[in-house]
């Protein structure tokens, strides 16, 4: 017998057009919604498997959804999903994850661009869809999505996302894509830090940067922060060294909030091969604080420089 009380998670799903015709409709929308967030909660990553899921805990589901007709097959949840209005059910899921109120201050939100398997259909001319995530690396949880037409459109795509997202204290990090003052600004608005990485795309930028580092090398780089890990596994090595120093005057002007700059040097050895790696990055001064156990001393008044406490690689 299902239970008359809606669940908390369908309430966030109420407003969301449902693109099927009466008719044709043998499911609730709503039911699908929670068997698919559900699904794809504990690992699912295909429609199949979203099926497989909802089959073994159809007992379950009973207890909180009707299921009239039982869980659909994979191909009807493809045919829904790849209806629905993309920007409403992102609405929807980011209000749901707003809800859950979800502690940021001090954590990591990397935001980065995917491109999704399987999501095209050469039959009708579809190419595969491209979204842009912000993951909670600390709390491993997506807590929010925007899709794009491509991976050029993640530029402007990254604002939009922003302007869905509660990251106040949260600490920001983006690819060399990212780094434009735009994005940097917008971050900031939002009561958040960023770690920015800089390429070949800021030219000056980057020269400046490549140029500051070879000054602290040549004098052995005093009054600069540093920091060495060296990760061994499946027949692999990798060092990382990291440096961290107050930013210039000439680009604390033109960039406003930098107050920190840095580079990881990466060496890493894997059967027989060795391939080296230098990267930089700006950072604003932390509005929040957070005790570091891999990187002691580094942390606090570094610029928001806590790329290491994920995990990820930058």
């Amino acid at each position: 017998m299902a239970s008359a009380n809606v669940p908390v998670i369908l309430t966030h799903f109420e407003e969301l057009s449902d693109p099927r015709m009466d008719r044709t409709k043998q499911r609730r929308l709503g039911d699908m919604v929670a068997i698919a967030i559900c699904g794809a909660i504990c690992g699912a990553d295909t429609w199949a498997d979203v099926e497989r899921f909802g089959r073994e805990k159809i007992e379950w589901f009973r207890t909180f959804l009707r299921l009239e007709n039982g869980v659909p097959s994979h191909d009807t949840f493809g045919r829904v999903f790849a209806l629905l209005d993309t920007s409403e059910f992102y609405n929807c899921l980011a209000n749901w994850v707003a809800s859950l109120q979800l502690d940021l201050k001090g954590k990591t939100v990397a935001i980065d661009g995917k491109t999704l398997r399987r999501s095209h259909d050469k039959s009708v001319g579809r190419s595969a869809l491209h979204v842009v995530n912000a993951w909670a690396t600390d709390l491993g949880v997506s807590i929010g999505q925007v899709a794009t037409e491509e991976k050029s459109n993640e530029i402007t795509a990254v604002p939009r996302l922003l302007e869905m997202l509660a990251i106040e204290g949260a600490v920001v990090t983006l690819d060399a894509m990212h780094c434009q003052k735009e994005t940097a600004r917008a971050i900031r608005n939002r009561g958040a830090d960023y770690v920015l990485q800089v390429k070949a795309n800021q030219p000056s930028v980057h020269d400046a940067l490549q140029e500051l580092f070879i000054e602290f090398g040549d004098a052995d780089y005093r009054g600069v922060r540093r920091h060495t890990t060296v990760e061994k596994s499946h027949g692999r090595e990798e060092r990382r060294e990291y440096y961290v120093a107050p930013a210039p005057e000439s680009l604390a002007r033109d960039w406003r909030d930098v107050r920190s700059v840095g580079m990881v040097y990466r060496c890493r050895e894997a059967s027989g091969k060795e391939s080296r790696e230098v990267s930089f990055f700006l950072s604003p001064p932390r509005r929040t604080r957070r005790k570091c156990g891999r990187w002691p001393g580094m942390c606090g008044g570094t610029g928001g420089w806590k790329t290491h406490c994920t995990g990820r690689s930058m």
